[in-house]
């Protein structure tokens, strides 16, 4: 087994990273490796040992690429990963860590992109407008469930019966498996807890009686297997083109980012948001902190001129 090779499976067994993780890493990796074994590419005759590889050649193939910023940090994140897996697990004699000794550019700072709630609403309303009322049913509810919760998209869909949790017969909250595998406890919003409870009454009837899926297909052949994500996402960007939106500024994450903002806009704290979320770095969710910000100084500006 090649070096990479057995690094996707130590992210998958022995970390429990997401399929979309590992996938990123790797690949990373594996581009790296395709231009140091490539013609293009002048490499010193001393071998094409992993353990070779300096700075130097990571910052020639940088300069190769030119990433953008934000790609620039995934790269070097993706190498040191890989580099400390090599020297740790595999126990390959490094010298030291080439990725470590590139500076990382700074990064821009960016509001996070997110609807306000009119457009939230014209976009639920599209979703249920559904010559199929069951189909409707099934998009508007999964899309308010997605912004009422403010989970990500491979929560939602990973969601299984035995992880809601119910009060007087009232669902209250769900528990969702994040990043790394992780628990975490999220209390429904009104918007999230309506929509589960129709949905509930469609799937208890309609759907496949012993598949564990709360969001699953009623009928087919993937019938009791959880919705594909991309089928979610196709239904989301027809729903946003009949709603008069551009579907390139709509998405899971996007309503992810409308429903952290519009708890900042109710005055929780980040704290609180950053806790639902499920953000293990609190800068994650100082973004929305600044979100507030631009909206008081848009205030301050609005007050009338006297001079």
């Amino acid at each position: 087994m090649d070096h990479i090779t057995a690094f996707e499976h130590y992210l998958k067994l022995e970390e429990g990273r997401s399929p979309a993780t590992i996938r990123n890493y790797s690949g990373d990796v594996r581009q790296l490796r395709a231009f140091l074994d490539s013609d293009a590419y002048s490499f010193p005759q001393r071998g094409r040992d992993w353990a070779q590889v300096s700075a130097a050649d990571l910052r020639l193939f940088l300069a190769t690429l030119n990433p953008r910023p934000h790609r620039y940090h995934r790269l070097l994140a993706s190498w040191r990963k890989f580099w400390a897996f090599l020297r740790d697990v595999q126990q390959l004699p490094l010298v030291g860590d080439p990725a470590a000794e590139i500076k990382r550019p700074k990064l821009p700072q960016r509001l996070p992109k997110y609807l306000e709630s009119p457009d939230i609403a014209k976009l639920l309303q599209a979703a249920h407008d559904n010559p199929r009322p069951s189909v409707g049913l099934r998009n508007w509810a999964f899309l308010a469930f997605l912004y009422g919760t403010g989970a990500r998209l491979s929560e939602v869909l990973g969601l299984t019966f035995n992880r809601i949790t119910y009060s007087d017969t009232l669902p209250t909250a769900v528990t969702v498996i994040g990043k790394g595998d992780k628990e975490r406890f999220v209390p429904l919003s009104p918007t999230a807890q309506r929509a589960l409870m129709q949905w509930l009454q469609v799937r208890r009837v309609e759907g496949h009686p012993t598949s564990p899926y709360v969001w699953s297909y009623l009928s087919g052949g993937n019938r009791g297997e959880p919705f594909g994500a991309r089928n979610m996402q196709k239904m989301m960007d027809a729903a946003a083109r009949k709603a008069g939106l551009d579907p390139a500024k709509v998405s899971p994450h996007k309503l992810r980012h409308s429903y952290a903002t519009a708890l900042v806009e109710h005055g929780r704290s980040l704290h609180e948001i950053g806790t639902i979320l499920g953000h293990e770095n609190p800068a994650t969710t100082a973004i929305y902190g600044r979100v507030k910000a631009q909206q008081l100084a848009q205030a301050a500006a609005s007050l009338p001129d006297v001079f």
